[in-house]
């Protein structure tokens, strides 16, 4: 298996062993292995640092550590390779999910336990009322017999999903994105009158998308209604497959594969209106989108400033109206694109080696 990474490199949060932005696709290095030791299970980006989650529950992380938002103990202000969180940081319990907000990130371990790394004033670190930075576990006010099944994160608030359907959150809630009251939300707290059972929530700057099961279609955006996030939603989201959102959009692909995308688009960040293509994955990162086709080919486009889009871009820096194609065979003649994720300008995309079709 193989990660590429191009877009931002601030703080070398690609990890390819500089800090120099870049358009094409460069190789990820292992500050301690040879090769990654498991399939990678998703990649989460904030402010100049990038989280990569291994099946195996190992977490690999690049970038800025100075003020310690990503759990790696350090004197150094930065790394420039992927370098191993240290279990010890998790308790040794292993990693299920993580998510990066702007200079901070969470961790649930498969004891269901959640822990906060970093800094933010406006109770990113979710552990009480002024604290402003923590590398600790978080007590949390749920039942213990009630499992995390989903976690995401936006520049400043964090939401997770319980197995019996209530949400929390904490972090920036001012513009309502972690419902009523409208507030910095210092610890965890439970989201109230929502309708239905949330199963999905994604977080763009200023809302919360969250969504119930996908044969009823039930969902809710929280927060500002700038760029018309919550005016132009539709109706319903029946049938969804994926669901993601950028810093202002929302994109949700269904089971059938139409893709539908509603809100921030002053960059060509909702992507062309009717793409003529299959989309099997896709997923947004700060301004920009990318997905993978049937074919492998991995499709980017919207705000493209630094290389997250690729080398093809307008005047404006940007991928508007359109998309940039990267096909299998940039990522290596003999291997195939399994994977892809996208963070703050920052676009990665993962591969194996492809296996020869029996004849």
């Amino acid at each position: 298996m193989k990660l590429y990474g191009f877009g931002s490199n601030g703080s070398g949060q690609l990890g390819i062993g500089n800090t120099e932005d870049t358009s094409l696709p460069q190789p990820c290095l292992l500050a301690d292995y040879q090769e990654w030791p498991s399939p990678i299970k998703t990649i989460k980006s904030g402010g100049n640092h990038t989280l990569v989650l291994l099946e195996s529950g190992q977490l690999f992380v690049s970038g800025c550590i100075r003020d310690g938002r990503a759990g790696l103990p350090s004197s150094a202000d930065s790394i420039i390779k992927f370098s191993e969180v240290p279990p010890s940081a998790f308790g040794s319990s292993k990693v299920k999910f993580c998510s990066a907000l702007w200079e901070a990130s969470v961790v649930v371990t498969d004891d269901n336990q959640v822990y906060t790394f970093g800094v933010g004033s406006k109770g990113e670190v979710g552990s009480g009322n002024g604290v402003k930075e923590l590398s600790n576990r978080l007590e949390t006010p749920w039942p213990d017999k009630d499992q995390i099944v989903d976690l995401s994160s936006g520049m400043g608030h964090t939401v997770v999903t319980l197995s019996n359907g209530d949400v929390y959150g904490w972090g920036n809630g001012r513009k309502g994105q972690l419902g009523a009251p409208n507030e910095i939300t210092w610890q965890p707290r439970q989201i109230q009158n929502l309708s239905f059972q949330v199963v999905r929530a994604v977080c763009g700057t200023d809302f919360t998308y969250l969504v119930g099961e996908p044969g009823h279609g039930h969902h809710a955006i929280l927060g500002s209604d700038k760029w018309k996030v919550r005016s132009n939603a539709p109706s319903s989201t029946l049938d969804w497959k994926q669901i993601t959102a950028s810093w202002g959009s929302v994109f949700t692909l269904s089971t059938s594969g139409n893709f539908h995308a509603w809100g921030r688009n002053d960059y060509g960040q909702l992507g062309p209106e009717k793409p003529q293509l299959w989309f099997t994955h896709i997923i947004a990162g700060s301004e920009h989108a990318i997905a993978m086709t049937e074919s492998g080919t991995v499709i980017v486009w919207g705000w493209g400033e630094h290389g997250n889009c690729g080398p093809r871009i307008n005047a404006q820096g940007d991928v508007e109206g359109g998309w940039n194609e990267m096909p299998p065979c940039r990522f290596g003649k003999s291997h195939k694109v399994i994977g892809i994720a996208a963070g703050c300008a920052t676009t990665f995309v993962w591969t194996e080696e492809a296996k020869d079709e029996p004849d």
